[in-house]
């Protein structure tokens, strides 16, 4: 190999090198590196939740509820109010709603277009869980689902026909 040709090539690993970050210097024998070696990262304990979410037996606000019906609204870890519109909208039969909650207080469920409403009392440490199921003539294909919990209350959520 000619001078002309170590020195392109010195310079094109030289180049290289530099894109991988760390430092080169050219000469006659070949690019010369030197990697400088971070500190090992110092492991951190991972944040606990401000509130229980979660009982041995499964149930959980993290996640919505298992439903044994088609499902048209669901939503998991949420906090004070919040509408859900149902998919597709609501039919004639039966409206079955899982509902998960935890944290001292209550959450009260709203489904306006039926005229349903119930409201379920939660507790620290715990997931209280309850199921309702009704029957509904209504059809309205813009229906949605109202809940609304008291603060420090979590909840989620499966509504299924």
């Amino acid at each position: 190999m000619t001078k002309i040709t170590r020195a392109a090539t010195a310079a094109a690993i030289c180049a290289a090198v530099l894109l991988t970050g760390t430092a080169c210097t050219g000469g006659d024998d070949g690019p010369k590196t030197s990697a400088k070696k971070s500190p090992p990262a110092t492991p951190t304990a991972p944040a606990k939740p401000a509130v229980d979410v979660a009982e041995p037996n499964g149930d959980s606000v993290t996640e919505a509820p298992k439903i044994d019906r088609k499902t048209i609204a669901s939503f998991a870890n949420g906090q004070f109010g919040r509408n859900v519109p149902f998919k597709g909208g609501l039919h004639k039969g039966v409206l079955g709603i899982a509902l998960n909650c935890t944290g001292k207080g209550t959450v009260k469920v709203d489904v306006p277009a039926a005229g349903v409403s119930f409201t379920e009392k939660c507790e620290n440490g715990k997931v209280a869980t309850i199921y309702n199921e009704m029957e509904t003539s209504t059809v309205a294909p813009d229906a949605y689902i109202h809940l609304t919990g008291t603060s420090g209350v979590r909840w989620s959520f499966s509504a299924g026909q």
